[in-house]
């Protein structure tokens, strides 16, 4: 522990729970951590209130990730109606200068800090370099990515909401399943097959029934076909979606899978063919093995990451 590292206050906040931590700079208190069931509080300033009187703490700086977009200083969660500002969560903890970042954009600021062991591979690369820009995909209850750039000290990590760009089929069965969601959503959208949502609606499209998506993952756990199915869909319109976003980027230095959908189908991406279809563009089918990918395994990723970008805001790097 660095004994002048500034004292931060990280949120990591999501459509269902809320995780709040302290952390000297970028080193986690992991006594401090703390969950909120959001369904139980008023909004995220109760929450902060709470966690103050118990860590009886003075932060230089609170650092909020939100899975939503972020506007001039505040955001909105995409699944949950809570408005979020960088002023009430000041207030909230005394006065510590308030920023505020998308969730997945934090998972990007972590990449540093990192251990090893939290990343399993999916893809190596003996070209991989550490100081080519990276991507972010996260796949949890929505689907987004966020480039990573390292300028200078600095770590820039661009907001996108790539969620919401068309899908389009690349083989048959997921065409059929593209017109299944198209005949009762209209527009599709690539997170509305890539996500939980879009796990449980593969398993209805295979099968007519409704089942939540870690129920489908724990049957394909088990072996259950149409699970595997359901799963696999998924698997390919990831590997797809991950190189037009390869390509569209070219993140050299690695890209990261981040998110619960992301680790419960790692185990099944090599038999559903997930590096075939992430090479899948023709003639720049050998230009795909280029780029590594892992799987990120790290709950607290993104408190770190929130941190690391508080610390540079504060001038403290």
């Amino acid at each position: 522990m660095t004994s002048n590292a500034p004292l931060i206050l990280a949120a990591d906040i999501g459509g269902t729970n809320t995780r709040v931590a302290l952390l000297d700079g970028t080193v986690l208190r992991a006594q401090t951590v703390t969950r909120y069931q959001n369904a139980k509080s008023s909004g995220l300033e109760d929450i902060l209130r709470h966690y103050m009187d118990a860590q009886r703490a003075t932060p230089d700086a609170v650092s909020l990730a939100l899975a939503g977009p972020i506007e001039d200083g505040s955001g909105r969660l995409t699944n949950l109606d809570w408005a979020i500002d960088a002023d009430s969560a000041s207030a909230a903890t005394g006065g510590a200068m308030g920023v505020l970042l998308n969730d997945l954009q934090a998972q990007g600021h972590a990449l540093p800090f990192l251990a090893p062991d939290a990343l399993k591979s999916v893809q190596r690369s003996d070209e991989a370099s550490k100081d080519a820009p990276c991507l972010m995909i996260g796949i949890g209850t929505g689907l987004n990515v966020a480039p990573v750039h390292r300028i200078g000290t600095h770590t820039y990590v661009p907001a996108a909401e790539a969620g919401h760009i068309s899908f389009s089929a690349r083989d048959a069965a997921l065409g059929a399943f593209e017109d299944d969601l198209e005949a009762r959503l209209g527009h599709v959208a690539a997170e509305d097959i890539m996500s939980g949502r879009g796990l449980e609606r593969a398993y209805r499209h295979v099968t007519g029934q409704d089942l939540p998506a870690s129920d489908v993952m724990a049957l394909c756990g088990n072996g259950d076909q149409n699970a595997d199915t359901a799963a696999g869909l998924l698997i390919r319109a990831l590997g797809h979606f991950a190189g037009d976003m390869a390509l569209a980027h070219l993140p050299l230095g690695g890209i990261y899978l981040v998110g619960g959908v992301a680790r419960a189908l790692l185990p099944y991406m090599d038999q559903h063919g997930f590096r075939t279809c992430f090479a899948d563009k023709g003639r720049f089918s050998g230009f795909m093995a280029q780029f590594s990918i892992s799987v990120v395994d790290d709950d607290y990723a993104a408190l770190v990451g929130a941190a690391s970008y508080a610390q540079e805001c504060l001038g403290a790097t």
